[in-house]
């Protein structure tokens, strides 16, 4: 739909002849209407606003080693236990015309329509696509853990070496023989804990070796860089199993949302740290998201629209085309009680009233006052 749509309806009028169709009607009908052989349907148009959220998921996992955390690595800021908590990423707000099924109407055409192709032209235009999107979707996505605490193992047990004393007969002679038996003993949690705080001091060492150019060999900067990162982040994930880690995790919603023209604010969604994304209201007044819209002028402008209209020669009422001229409002989201976006002036066609075209203009380009069906 152009901006300017009472300056394009002007001028499709004033160079239009008079050719009477025969019908407009608002649907429903009665019974006692005939569409005759060859009619259209048409709605208004109405604004609503897409809605493109991103939430953040964040899924904090405990240390397996967390309960040695502060005993060897001198540690104690860990995730305690495993939790999930939410918070909002993104928001994208975008104002879109749909068709406005309570404002639908047939036109039974006019013979010059018929004649020239009218019907099949608008078939070809017709647009409702905007009309097949849920009021919500969700596309989920998957939880990515790293493959290094996916995949984590220790050994559980130890070779042991039990020395003792064997008892020997040879040539008729009694001999006591030193001995020594290897086993497999269990390790205990803390054995495995010290054993990957022993692997984080060692990662040190080796990195130190490379910084300060105690290797014999010579690397290449770029080689150098990639070994110290490497080395990073293998201490990174030995350190997260004392401390435990976090998994971030996006998910993406859509909300088509109608603005409710009889109240100051819609409402869009909401976002608790606790349990997510929500289109309902929530107790916290900090979760809610909502749209708000302010008329910019009065609409003097219809009126006078309207008016030209009512004097325009040969008007009849209830008798053409409907249009529906928006109006413009600022529109604002708050969060709570405080502003966050501003989507600037945009056009909202049910903030505007329909007003009904006198009959005779054949010419009139239907698609840009509405939606071909």
């Amino acid at each position: 739909m152009k901006k300017n749509l009472l300056t394009t309806i002007l001028l499709s009028l004033a160079l239009t002849g008079l050719f009477a169709q025969k019908k407009v009607a608002p649907l429903p009908v009665d019974s006692t209407f005939s569409y005759g052989q060859n009619y259209f349907f048409y709605a208004l148009p109405k604004t609503v606003f897409k809605v493109d959220v991103t939430v953040l998921k964040a899924n904090e996992f405990k240390g397996i080693y967390s309960e040695y955390a502060g005993k060897l690595l001198g540690i104690n800021n860990i995730i305690q236990n495993d939790n999930v908590s939410y918070s909002l990423k993104s928001m994208e707000v975008t104002a879109v015309a749909i068709p406005d099924t309570s404002c639908l109407y047939v036109v039974e055409m006019s013979p010059k329509q018929v004649k020239s192709g009218l019907h099949s032209q608008l078939m070809l235009q017709k647009s409702t696509s905007a009309m097949q999107q849920e009021p919500v979707s969700y596309t989920p996505s998957s939880l990515a853990i790293p493959d290094f605490f996916r995949f984590y193992s220790d050994l559980a047990y130890a070779e042991q070496n039990d020395n003792y004393v064997e008892t020997q007969i040879v040539d008729g002679v009694v001999r006591q023989v030193p001995a020594v038996r290897t086993q497999k003993v269990a390790k205990s949690s803390e054995q495995k804990a010290h054993e990957a705080a022993d692997m984080i001091g060692k990662i040190r060492e080796e990195r130190f070796l490379l910084l300060t150019g105690s290797q014999e060999t010579a690397y290449s900067a770029e080689t150098l860089e990639k070994m110290v990162q490497e080395l990073n982040t293998l201490e990174k994930n030995y350190i997260e199993l004392f401390t435990g880690f976090v998994v971030y995790e996006e998910q993406h919603f859509t909300l088509m949302i109608s603005p409710d023209m009889n109240a100051p604010k819609t409402h869009l969604f909401s976002v608790s740290q606790n349990s997510g994304f929500g289109t309902d209201f929530s107790v916290t007044p900090n979760d809610n998201y909502d749209l708000y819209l302010e008329p910019v002028q009065s609409s003097d402008l219809q009126s006078d629209f309207v008016e030209k209209w009512h004097c325009a020669k040969g008007h009849k009422p209830y008798t053409g085309y409907r249009v529906r001229v928006p109006n413009d409002f600022q529109v604002f989201v708050n969060q709570g009680n405080n502003r966050i976006l501003s989507l600037g002036v945009q056009k909202i066609y049910q903030g505007g009233k329909i007003d009904i075209l006198p009959m005779g203009h054949d010419d009139l380009d239907v698609t840009k006052i509405g939606f071909i069906y």
